[in-house]
C-alpha cells in the first residue's frame, strides 16, 4: 500500500507502477484532495484504465455522491469513518483487475491533427453597432466561438472569439482579413494558444480523457464541451511563468473549468469557465484561482446575451 499527497502525484504512481510492471491491484480516493476533487480523479483514471477497480470515500457524502460515483463507473463508496473490516471486504468483492490492455495509446500531435488556435479579444468604438460586428463575426470563417462578454470593472472588451486554422500565419491572416478590416473595430488583442508539455505521465491520462470525453460527445449528439444550459466566463489569469506548469496541471482538472489555454510564452492563462450560476463562479475564482502560487492577477469577463451588449 502506498500513501500519495494528491491527485496528481497519484497519476504519476499509477503510471511508473505500469512502466515497472508492478501495477496496483486497486485504488482508494477521498472525495477530497489538496489539488482536485475524487470525483474528478476518478473519470481521469476510468477514462485510461476502465478496469482499475476504484473506491471512493468520503465523511461529507449523501446519496448523490453514491450515485456520482457509479455514473463515474467507481466500483465501491464508502461512507467515512469505516472499519478496516469493511474496506478490506469491499476489495474482496470487487477483486483485483483482470491482466487486460493499459488504456488508449496517447497519440502524439501530428497524429491528433491539432490545429493552431488563438483567443481574439475585441473593443469596439462608442458609436459601433456591435450587435451588426458580433453577426458577422459569429459566422465569419475558421471562428470556432464568438462571446459578447462585459468585464467586471467596465467593458474594457465587447467580443471574445476562438479561432482555429491549419497554422499560426493562417490565423493572423483570419484576424486581419476579417477583424481588423471590420466596421466598428477599435482595437484587437491576439493571444495564441501555447499547451505546455506537462510531462509523459500527465499527458498520458489527458488524452486519454479528452478523447473519452470526445466520444462521449459524439454519442450525445453534440458538438462541443459547452453546456448552454450554464452561464458562463473568461478568467485572464497573468501568472509568474515559473509557475505554469504546476498552474495548469492543477487547474485543468478544477471544477467548473471546462478549458484552460496558456498563451503569451508562459506568462498568461485564459480560463473557460462554466457553472449554473455566476455566484458559483465567483466561488471558484475567488477560491481555487486566486489562491493558487503564481497568479499575480485576475481579469473575470462574464459572457453575456448579445442584446445585453
Amino acid at each position: 500500500m502506498e500513501d500519495c499527497e494528491d491527485g496528481l502525484s497519484a497519476l504519476h504512481k499509477i503510471e511508473t507502477a505500469r512502466r515497472n510492471q508492478t501495477p496496483y491491484n486497486y485504488i482508494i480516493t477521498d472525495i477530497r484532495l489538496p489539488d482536485i476533487i475524487g470525483l474528478k480523479l476518478l473519470q481521469v483514471i476510468k477514462s485510461k484504465y476502465p478496469d482499475l477497480p476504484v473506491v471512493v470515500i468520503s465523511g461529507y457524502g449523501d446519496e448523490r455522491t453514491r450515485e456520482d460515483v457509479k455514473e463515474f463507473f467507481g466500483n465501491a463508496y464508502l461512507d467515512k469513518p469505516f472499519e478496516v473490516e469493511e474496506l478490506e471486504a469491499t476489495l474482496k468483492r470487487i477483486g483485483p483487475p483482470e491482466d487486460k490492455a493499459t488504456g488508449l495509446k496517447p497519440k502524439t500531435a501530428a497524429e491528433e491533427g491539432r490545429l493552431a488556435s488563438a483567443y481574439v479579444f475585441i473593443r469596439g468604438k462608442n458609436d459601433a453597432d456591435l450587435y451588426d460586428a458580433f453577426s458577422k463575426l459569429y459566422f465569419a470563417d475558421g471562428v470556432l466561438y464568438c462571446d459578447a462578454v462585459r468585464g467586471e470593472a467596465g467593458s474594457e472588451w465587447d467580443i471574445v472569439l476562438l479561432l482555429q486554422a491549419a497554422d499560426v500565419p493562417s490565423i493572423e491572416h483570419l484576424v486581419k482579413s476579417q477583424i481588423q478590416s471590420l466596421g466598428g473595430v477599435q482595437a484587437v488583442e491576439i493571444h495564441h494558444s501555447e499547451r505546455p508539455w506537462l510531462g509523459e505521465d500527465l499527458e498520458s491520462f489527458i488524452q486519454n480523457y479528452e478523447r473519452m470525453n470526445a466520444m462521449e460527445k459524439v454519442d450525445e449528439n453534440l458538438t462541443d464541451k459547452r453546456n448552454r444550459r450554464s452561464v458562463s466566463t473568461y478568467a485572464i489569469l497573468e501568472i509568474d511563468r515559473s509557475y505554469l506548469i504546476p498552474l495548469y496541471s492543477k487547474l485543468y482538472f478544477t471544477d467548473h473549468i471546462v478549458y484552460c489555454d496558456s498563451t503569451d510564452q508562459g506568462k498568461m492563462m485564459i480560463l473557460f469557465l462554466q457553472a449554473p450560476t455566476f455566484e458559483q463562479i465567483r466561488k471558484t475564482i475567488t477560491n481555487e484561482i486566486r489562491t493558487q502560487p503564481g497568479v499575480l492577477r485576475v481579469k473575470v469577463l462574464n459572457i453575456v446575451q448579445v442584446m445585453e451588449m
